[in-house]
């Protein structure tokens, strides 16, 4: 599991970006101009509108061969480019703008991207640690040491809202944000990097990394050590307390309910090889009570990437022992899980190709994002065994053999297995017209882009 490596390699990037942050103007990387929604009417589509302006251009637009599903660099001319975390929002309410980091040469920074016009207009010059975009607010929270800020989306302005306790942030795991968008949380792990850090520099090199979390986890959960849930208020800035951990618990994935801004779920972070499988909770806010969904016979299969559904009511996560992806509804604990593992998909029928999985692997993910009404998934494969974006059609499930068809709709292969590239998860976001999924990959050459796959309409059409 990569998560740990991949919040500190990010953590340590940004904090090597200075301070100050001033709004440049725009950049156009694309077209000009911004097209706007009749009141009433459906918005303008996006995305499609961007790839028909760069069609003609095989090394910024193509359609996937095997599939024939569209594809589009949206950070062409980029030197790297980056969409956050799966679960870490990154659209406006409107559906009009996407925020990214993008770095040219010696200029990085955070850049707002039109999904009606491809225009982009890059919104500062420096980045920080941890983002979120608040969609109604239009602006995005973010930090830089223990500073926190707010990035107005669409005047590129930035102000700083609070600072945290010396050390609370660097330890930090990504903010969550309650539904009325009124306050940031996080969780705070004491000594967490400075830890692994003593124990990675005591051992050798080992060909097997996960040898040394095992390692690093054992060690760490016996110490002594302050683990706790805060909140920001976004307007006075007030940081409180929410929630003190009094067992040891790594705590990480703090995520407000889109529906409750009562409710939140995090977990005890670990690694599913070794002990800590039940690990997802539920925090009411008012309360600071602490609530296991998952009891019983549950607590035996390891979960990991947990995410809210958009019902505020129900969450997500993959139990890759199981080869399932499952839904949890928290009000009644009742799980339902979709089985990827051991299904063919006629490619006649979905636009896409057919799939034989010798094991669960074949058809496994790292991180999903759920199509309108929960009918369907996207994954982002799973390197060395899945180098493949695919679409679950969760409204096909077998209840007898929980199986769902799986249909692949893009090679990943250049993300997975390729040696010259850094390898960066896809982190896929499913833009808010459900058309087409975007997430970071390297499909052509080694360079980090933004990347939008279509969502077939044959693959997810009710059939």
């Amino acid at each position: 599991m990569a998560i740990f490596q991949n919040h500190m390699r990010r953590a340590c990037i940004a904090l090597a970006c200075g301070v100050a942050l001033t709004w440049v103007g725009s950049v156009p990387a694309f077209a000009q101009g911004e097209a706007s929604a009749t009141p009433g009417q459906p918005a303008p589509e996006t995305i499609g509108s961007i790839w028909q302006q760069h069609s003609n251009d095989p090394d910024v637009a193509w359609r996937d061969p095997t599939s024939q599903t569209r594809v589009l660099n949206l950070t062409s001319g980029f030197d790297s480019s980056s969409v956050f975390y799966f679960h870490q929002n990154i659209f406006t309410a409107d559906g009009d703008l996407m925020l990214f980091s993008g770095r040219r040469g010696e200029d990085g920074g955070y850049y707002a991207l039109s999904l009606r016009s491809g225009e982009i207009r890059q919104l500062t010059h420096q980045t920080g640690q941890h983002l979120v975009v608040l969609p109604r607010r239009r602006s995005a929270a973010f930090d830089r040491g223990d500073d926190v800020f707010l990035l107005n989306l669409d005047r590129g302005e930035t102000r700083k809202i609070a600072t945290v306790p010396h050390g609370r942030l660097a330890q930090a795991a990504g903010f969550g944000f309650t539904a009325d968008e009124s306050k940031l949380l996080f969780a705070y792990c004491d000594q967490l990097a400075d830890e692994h850090a003593k124990l990675v520099a005591a051992k050798p090199v080992m060909d097997d990394p996960h040898l040394r979390r095992v390692d690093w986890v054992a060690a760490y959960e016996h110490m002594d050590r302050h683990n706790a849930i805060y909140s920001i208020d976004l307007d006075s800035g007030k940081v409180a307390l929410v929630f003190q951990d009094t067992e040891n618990n790594w705590l990480g994935h703090v995520q407000g309910s889109p529906t409750n801004p009562n409710l939140a779920l995090f977990i005890h972070e670990g690694f599913v090889t070794v002990h800590i499988k039940n690990r997802l909770r539920l925090l009411d806010l008012t309360t600071g009570q602490v609530t296991m969904p998952r009891t019983g016979p549950l607590e035996n299969d390891g979960i990991t990437h947990e995410f809210w559904d958009r019902d505020g009511e129900s969450v997500w996560y993959d139990i890759s022992s199981a080869g399932a992806l499952a839904h949890l509804d928290v009000r009644t604990n009742v799980e339902t899980r979709y089985s990827y593992g051991g299904v063919a998909v006629a490619a006649s029928s979905y636009g896409g190709v057919t799939v034989a999985a010798a094991n669960r692997s074949d058809h496994r993910s790292i991180h999903y994002a759920i199509g309108p009404d929960a009918k369907w998934a996207v994954g982002d494969g799973f390197q060395h065994t899945n180098p493949w974006l695919c679409i679950y059609r969760l409204d096909q499930r077998n209840p007898q053999t929980q199986e769902v068809p799986v249909v692949r709709i893009c090679n990943f292969s250049g993300t997975y297995e390729n040696p010259k590239a850094e390898y960066i998860e896809p982190n896929p976001h499913l833009t808010p017209d459900f058309r087409w999924v975007v997430l970071t990959a390297h499909l052509k050459g080694t360079a980090n882009d933004v990347y939008a796959v279509e969502i077939p309409e044959a693959a997810t059409a009710g059939k």
